[in-house]
């Protein structure tokens, strides 16, 4: 498609600058026109296909969806459900794209933001140009909050094909630094029921009272003792 000249100046501008997402203000700083003017060749490309808009930016249409979903909010990485198809756990393709933050964030169509504490906020890295939770860190934050990743069933069947590639004494850790006896319990509890029998260190952090295996559904009159959870899936 053909763009005049100062459609193409700012966009290599935007190419050069590597953005990931912008507003009017920046462009109208890197070439020096004014606001009216920068609006105007705005307009034009995203007519043009060339950039969309997306919750108050602008970004280049071919910008992936995950550096998008890190972008417009800060701090912020994929996790959840997001983070167990991208490694190819679950067979599921979820349309909604989940993210951990540190700060509230109204939910904007594709993403959904799900606030966790500073001290939970650990344990991604970045990957192109979007950050996204370790293996092991997309369980944890999973059994966190089990109805962002399609539930405790879709969680184990996740855990069963990534056990072999996780680093297990990592995963432990992680459970136990989230701070959560609901995610040591669920962890513990589906380890063991995977086979795996290096559990002590979780054993000794359940703590007292039972907890709901997943938070999503109705309690269940079925109770594992070890793990003080009540088995509701």
């Amino acid at each position: 498609m053909q763009l005049s000249k100062n459609e193409n100046l700012a966009y290599m501008e935007i190419k050069k600058q590597d953005f990931v997402v912008f507003r009017i203000k920046d462009l109208r700083l890197l070439l020096g026109f004014d606001s009216v003017k920068v609006y105007n060749i705005i307009k034009s490309l995203k007519k043009k296909g060339i950039i969309r808009k997306i919750n108050g930016f602008f970004a280049l249409t071919d910008v992936e969806d995950f550096a998008l979903g890190c972008s417009i909010h800060y701090p912020s990485y994929l996790s959840f459900w997001t983070a167990l198809n991208y490694y190819g756990w679950s067979d599921q393709t979820p349309h909604t794209i989940f993210l951990v933050t540190t700060k509230y964030r109204k939910d904007a169509a594709p993403f959904k933001y799900a606030t966790l504490s500073k001290k939970r906020f650990f344990g991604y890295e970045m990957i192109r140009k979007f950050a996204i939770a370790e293996k092991e860190k997309a369980i944890i934050d999973s059994l966190l909050f089990p109805k962002y990743s399609g539930g405790m069933r879709e969680i184990k069947i996740c855990l069963e094909k990534a056990l072999k590639e996780l680093n297990k004494e990592k995963l432990i850790d992680y459970a136990l630094k989230a701070g959560s006896k609901a995610v040591v319990r669920r962890l513990g509890f589906l380890l063991e029921s995977l086979g795996y029998k290096k559990i002590d260190k979780l054993k000794k952090h359940i703590g007292k009272g039972y907890e709901l295996l997943d938070p999503s559904l109705k309690k269940k009159n079925v109770l594992d003792k070890k793990w003080l959870l009540n088995v509701n899936w």
